[in-house]
């Protein structure tokens, strides 16, 4: 089967294949509300000929894509298909599937994009698309930040469970990296909570002082979050009439990678 496979590789043509396209269609066509589909319905949703229709259900079937549903004389996808998603899902992770998003994210908003992960204490940078300006920060991926300070850590501390929260407040006196850091338990619980009401954390020179960040929760398929998605570059360039703009395609960008993860069961 494999040397089959290799030789229809080779001689199909540069561009589009037109029954390939169709053959994906079929497959396409199933999904969690219709996990089973005659032949009938297949060939009016495609408008293709019954004919046509039953050829391409025994191609997909000979390679395990499809199989036949007993009960209803149906087709759904075959075991084929979850071994395939079953690869797909291992040559994934958190980085891979940020990395296209963050992309469009710095496009979008022509700063720096990080992606942040808790261990212990501290949070780590994992990832990091930089911006086009001359004047750009300096994170590195691999980098250990502070939990206490910056829109990117404190979106991490503030969706913990309340008595992880509490024992890591316990752990002061908090270092202080400039003026703007805050280092009292009282007023880092006010804007923990803030957080979670808002939905994001944003920051202005807590830890580099000029810089104004932006950050918002990833979460998994448990609505765990497990990472933190932020931006950040200089006030005067994320300023109070760019603001609204970052803090939506933050958000948007971080549900879009949470909904990633939760399909890809991540």
């Amino acid at each position: 089967m494999k040397q089959e496979l290799s030789r229809t590789a080779e001689a199909a043509p540069q561009g589009r294949n037109a029954t390939t396209d169709r053959t994906i269609d079929v497959l396409l066509l199933f999904n969690e509300q219709q996990p089973v589909l005659t032949a009938e319905e297949i060939s009016e949703r495609l408008k293709m000929p019954r004919s046509t229709t039953y050829r391409y259900l025994q191609s997909l079937r000979s390679y395990g894509l499809v199989e036949e549903n007993d009960s209803s004389g149906g087709f759904r996808l075959g075991l084929a298909v979850l071994r395939l998603a079953r690869t797909a899902r291992q040559g994934m992770d958190l980085s891979t599937v940020s990395l296209p998003l963050m992309q469009e994210l710095v496009a979008q908003t022509g700063e720096t994009a990080l992606l942040t992960r808790r261990t212990d204490a501290y949070v780590v940078c994992i990832e990091r698309v930089e911006s086009q300006h001359r004047v750009r920060l300096s994170y590195e991926r691999g980098q250990v930040l502070p939990l206490h300070a910056g829109a990117s850590a404190k979106v991490l501390l503030a969706y913990l469970a309340p008595e992880e929260i509490e024992a890591i407040l316990r752990t002061g006196p908090f270092p202080r990296y400039t003026e703007q850091t805050v280092t009292d338990p009282d007023v880092l619980r006010t804007q923990l909570e803030s957080i979670r009401t808002r939905g994001y954390a944003m920051s202005e020179g807590e830890v580099d002082d000029g810089v104004r960040g932006v950050a918002a929760p990833i979460f998994d398929t448990q609505k765990r979050v497990i990472a933190g998605l932020s931006v950040a570059g200089p006030a005067f360039r994320i300023n109070q009439a760019v603001l609204p703009g970052v803090i939506q395609a933050v958000q948007e960008t971080a549900k879009r990678i949470s909904l990633r993860l939760q399909e890809l069961d991540l």
